[in-house]
């Protein structure tokens, strides 16, 4: 039994891990393209737009 909740509570962690991994790359993504003068598409679509003058 103490095997079978070290297994899940290593799954957990995980994909806890896994989860704050996506979100940080999406934060990332979102100010390299901001700090390039670029911003997000009309209705939110991850795709960095840059305009250029």
């Amino acid at each position: 039994m103490k095997k079978v909740m070290q297994v899940v509570a290593a799954l957990v962690i995980l994909l806890a891990v896994f989860w704050a991994g996506m979100h940080f790359e999406r934060f990332r993504y979102d100010d390299v393209c901001v700090d390039m003068g670029g911003g997000r598409n009309p209705g939110n679509f991850p795709i960095c737009v840059i305009q250029i003058p």
